[in-house]
């Protein structure tokens, strides 16, 4: 621009300002425009929310310039806070525009003044929402304890306003009772719930090991400088069921024989399961068996032999075998191989066995654990990541296989994890077409369909799926039942608005969920931050209600005692409109905590209540 095209005078930056809104204004309308095959096909019901999703799109598509700062410095909004109704918070900022440059604005449009999100917040979680709503994860415990004072009571009088089902675990039989607790317990107590029954998806997870040999484990007590407080003690029994309760003692089986011929004070000596020495003392005889002490860490595997001193054994009886599992460290080198593959011999627990002392990678690859959905394997690639179990372990593709895949660690949450079967798989980088209905979430929708108020769809990632959710749904007759879409992969954050705009093809009441656990496993601990702000803000765009969700207060659930930072977690999770939390022996006061935290962080958001220094320390000013 030269200095004879570049405005002049006080009006420049307002002139300006203008000409950048209308640019973005007009944007707006081109984009609707250019959807309009997309918005016909919504629900009357969705079509002013899908439109103003369309106009959050168009808005945050193009480059502001600087736009804001030149609103501000004008006393004029920003647009920070018009998520929710876009092009009318434009129109208002260009006539408040005009009106400074002198000329007479044009006169305001209608605006839809219907606060939809509200709307759509009853319509999902029930007349009584008036506040982030708390879902509580219910555990298989709770269909057996009683019912009236029993946990789903505990929780429904803590606050507890939606109920999950997680068809991932337990049963049928034990679903329908815990939504029958559901229902009795809210009608009588007058508790609004609602149920959500969650599908499981297509949840990609190792296989079992083959089991490992048992293994019991002795630790005395010492302290901080490792001198001896108390030794361990053992209750040695051919029966260890039938031996008495002892607080800190472990159960040892033996073999029968001539064990009673021990006397106290006799010692015990032979090697453990390390091949250390070890010298056990009887401290008992009973008609049970032997109460022994030992003052090392001793372990014990079926068959090991202890010598007394008058020449008396003592034997270990068979220990019940342990699930299998890989002890990995970086640069050990295992197969990730189809269901059903011989899965080879898993990596020793030994740690000399895990990884050579040269850092070269262990067993050489000859380690394998097999994957759930084979049909993936021939669609990783060389150099994709494959993380497990919620990302403790990542590794990297060596070499890619149509039978299985050669992987090496790259990291090991604390130098050093170890891998079971049961856990879940990622692959952050692989874009994998799996459908994310799955047979068996078939089946489980008619759980859902009959006991359910919302159906919580998992691993959902394209409009294809949706489709697929909706077509069972009208098959049982329920193409009303609300709907909730995860959002746990990279596919699904980065296609929400296609994904929102397909479910509002429906009129049934829709909502999202931020699975935060898997998201960020597949898209980065350290982009978690922006990616949960971007999915609220496209919600409160397209006016469909949100849920927080993962390890909300989970410290506090889990151990009695939350953490400072799940506290704050907790209260910008006041921002969606229902947090979940998971399952734990301290749900109940969770839930309490919860409500606390939340009901305080509206206030303090709508600025209804003053800060407390302001508010009682008569050392502030006017105090």
């Amino acid at each position: 621009m030269t200095r004879a095209d570049r405005p002049e005078g006080p009006e420049a930056p307002i002139r300006a300002a203008e000409a950048q809104l209308e640019a973005i204004r007009q944007g707006m309308l081109e984009l609707e425009q250019e959807s309009a095959q997309p918005l016909a096909a919504v629900a009357p019901c969705y079509r002013p929310s899908a439109r103003n999703l369309l106009h959050f799109i168009a808005l945050h598509r193009q480059h502001h310039g600087g736009l804001a700062d030149q609103l501000h410095q004008l006393g004029l909004s920003s647009l920070a806070g018009s998520d929710p109704h876009v092009l009318a918070s434009v129109d208002a900022v260009l006539r408040a525009l005009r009106a400074l440059r002198g000329s007479p604005p044009p006169p305001a449009p209608a605006v839809d003044t219907a606060d939809r999100i509200a709307h759509h917040c009853t319509l999902l979680f029930g007349a009584s929402w008036d506040g982030p709503g708390i879902m509580v994860t219910l555990p298989a415990a709770a269909a057996l304890d009683g019912e009236a004072g029993g946990l789903i009571a505990q929780l429904l009088e803590a606050g507890m306003t939606l109920a999950r089902i997680n068809c991932a675990h337990d049963d049928a039989t034990v679903w329908h009772e815990l939504a029958r607790r559901v229902r009795n317990q809210s009608r009588e107590l007058g508790r609004p719930c609602r149920i959500a029954v969650d599908l499981a998806g297509p949840k990609l997870r190792t296989e079992a090991l083959p089991p490992q040999p048992g293994v019991v484990r002795a630790r005395p007590a010492r302290d901080r400088f490792g001198r001896l407080l108390q030794p361990a003690l053992l209750l040695a029994s051919p029966q260890p069921e039938s031996c008495p309760a002892l607080p800190g003692a472990v159960r040892l089986p033996i073999e029968p024989g001539d064990w009673h011929d021990f006397q106290v004070g006799e010692r015990l000596e032979g090697a453990d399961a390390s091949g250390r020495h070890r010298q056990l003392t009887v401290a008992g005889v009973e008609a049970w068996g032997l109460l022994l002490q030992v003052e090392q860490g001793c372990r014990f595997v079926s068959g090991l032999r202890f010598q007394g001193q008058r020449q008396h054994q003592l034997r270990v009886g068979p220990l019940a075998p342990e699930p299998g599992s890989l002890t990995l460290v970086p640069g050990d080198r295992f197969w990730l191989l189809g269901r059903g593959a011989d899965p080879g011999p898993p990596l020793q627990d030994d740690p000399s066995s895990a990884a050579t002392l040269a850092g070269t990678p262990a067993l050489a690859g000859s380690a394998a654990i097999a994957c759930s959905l084979p049909e993936l394997i021939p669609l990783i690639g060389k150099g994709e990541r494959v993380l497990f179990d919620d990302g403790k372990i990542t590794a990297e593709v060596l070499k890619p296989g149509v039978s299985g895949l050669l992987l090496e660690v790259t990291a090991a949450r604390g130098g050093r994890a170890r891998l079971r079967g049961d856990k879940g798989i990622n692959f952050p980088d692989s874009r994998l077409p799996t459908p994310a209905l799955t047979a068996k979430d078939i089946d489980d929708l008619g759980f859902a369909v009959a006991a359910g108020d919302m159906v919580n769809f998992s691993f959902v990632h394209s409009p294809a799926d949706l489709a697929a959710l909706h077509r069972e749904l009208q098959r049982h007759g329920r193409e009303d039942l609300a709907v909730v879409l995860k959002i746990e992969t990279r596919l699904a954050y980065e296609g929400l608005p296609q994904l929102l705009l397909e479910a509002m093809g429906h009129p049934a009441p829709l909502g999202v969920m931020i699975a935060r656990g898997d998201l960020a496993v597949e898209c980065g601990w350290e982009s978690l931050a922006r990616i949960q702000h971007d999915i609220l803000r496209l919600c409160a765009a397209a006016h469909v209600p949100c849920i927080w969700a993962t390890q909300v207060l989970d410290e506090l659930a889990r151990h009695g005692l939350p953490t400072r930072a799940e506290i704050t977690d907790a209260a910008m999770g006041a921002q969606a409109h229902a947090l979940m939390l998971n399952k734990g022996p301290n749900i109940t006061a969770a839930v309490r905590a919860l409500r606390t935290i939340t009901r305080d962080s509206r206030r303090a958001s709508r600025g209804d209540r003053l800060v407390s220094c302001l508010a009682y320390n008569s050392n502030c000013p006017g105090g």
